[in-house]
């Protein structure tokens, strides 16, 4: 395999993990977005019985501040990213071994979340 093409191949397999971990941020945010949206002509933290305004913090079907998308999008970076350490030296292995650039990329990112749920998981086991 020539210096050329396996950067070729290597760039395509990294630009494919770069897309898994974009999904991976943006969906479970833009999820949230759509969920929490809050009702037009509604303020968040009250409620209208009866024409008059009333407290309903807490309660079920309240209206909700709209979501700080960039806050939200900052903690999902934040928790992926320690991820990056198994998923990035992984795929250039896989790539490598493989020649799969699309296989190398999704197997290198599903191993670096799984590895992040273990380690919650044990976290909270041990």
């Amino acid at each position: 395999m020539s210096g050329g093409l396996a950067s070729g191949v290597l760039g395509r397999a990294f630009a494919w993990l770069a897309f898994w971990y974009t999904l991976a941020c943006v969906l479970p945010v833009g999820l949230l977005v759509i969920v929490r949206w809050p009702q037009g002509g509604t303020t968040p933290g009250y409620s209208y019985v009866n024409g008059r305004s009333v407290e309903c913090t807490g309660k079920f079907g309240c209206p909700t501040a709209s979501v700080d998308v960039g806050a939200e999008l900052y903690d999902m970076i934040v928790i992926l990213a320690p991820t990056l350490l198994v998923a990035v030296p992984l795929c250039a292995y896989l790539v490598r071994r493989w020649q799969l650039p699309a296989l190398a990329g999704f197997v290198a990112a599903v191993t670096g979340w799984l590895l992040l749920c273990l380690g919650g998981w044990l976290r909270l086991h041990l």
